[in-house]
């Protein structure tokens, strides 16, 4: 496609980093504006928690990426040390980052529902923007098919394949519209449940396309499963046992 999106001189704007970039920078600030002016967490905190999200979303998306590949590093052991190799894998970055950030939250005493929330919407549309940034590199890609919904990467020799990376873009754009559309509705209700809503949808949204759809996409599989699926029933089934804690505690009161 477009690994390349513009050159300056010898100097090559990788499509896949500089869209990763932009959509996990909005996704930051994003989170943070929506922390402090809608949750009551102070800019400060937020910013000190996303420092713990980010560095722990790297570090599962690391781990994920190796697993991902696995048969190249069962071949070649030593490829391991070349870190920046591996790829990024967005389901095991939510764990990684999801473990980080809590082990922040609760260091500073603050309450988790509160920040999860507030991470929720920008986190679906990180994903919407993010993927493109595979499509164009050509990444990610899906299974061989011969149906209308197939396209041809360079190097593919010719075969067509799901475009898996648009699949999930199209799958996270409707997430976040129908959280933004959840979350209005929260809003306006003074008996709205007191946990967190926003969040738990999202990990069972987000499990349930992954569980679904990553039979459409190639690469290694551990029993059968991309690490995509099983990241992703675990997401969902979290989401699920989240959600209904939430549902059955009491309703907050608002004046």
């Amino acid at each position: 496609m477009r690994p390349a999106l513009f050159s300056i001189g010898p100097l090559e704007a990788d499509s896949y980093y500089l869209i990763w970039g932009v959509a996990l920078c909005v996704m930051v600030l994003w989170t943070r504006r929506r922390a402090s002016g809608l949750y009551g967490i102070s800019s400060s905190d937020a910013s000190d928690i996303l420092v713990w999200v980010i560095g722990g979303v790297f570090a599962g998306a690391t781990l994920g990426g190796y697993l991902d590949n696995w048969t190249r590093y069962a071949e070649s052991p030593e490829r391991i040390l070349r870190f920046w190799e591996s790829g990024l894998s967005s389901g095991p970055g939510f764990i990684g980052g999801g473990l980080a950030g809590l082990y922040k939250i609760r260091g500073l005493r603050l309450s988790v529902n509160d920040f999860a929330e507030s991470a929720a919407v920008p986190c679906a549309f990180m994903l919407f923007v993010g993927r493109w940034g595979c499509f164009l590199n050509g990444c990610c890609q899906g299974i061989a098919t011969n149906s209308v919904f197939g396209v041809r990467f360079p190097g593919n020799l010719g075969a067509r394949v799901f475009p898996s990376q648009l699949f999930e873009s199209g799958a996270a754009l409707l997430i976040g519209l129908a959280l933004l559309a959840v979350e209005r509705r929260i809003q306006r209700n003074p008996q709205a449940p007191r946990g967190a809503i926003l969040w738990p949808l999202f990990c069972i949204l987000y499990g349930l396309y992954r569980v679904v759809f990553d039979f459409l996409r190639a690469g290694d599989r551990i029993f059968g499963l991309r690490v995509g699926q099983i990241t992703g029933g675990a997401a969902l089934a979290a989401g699920a046992f989240w959600l209904l804690w939430s549902l059955r505690r009491p309703p907050r009161s608002r004046a």
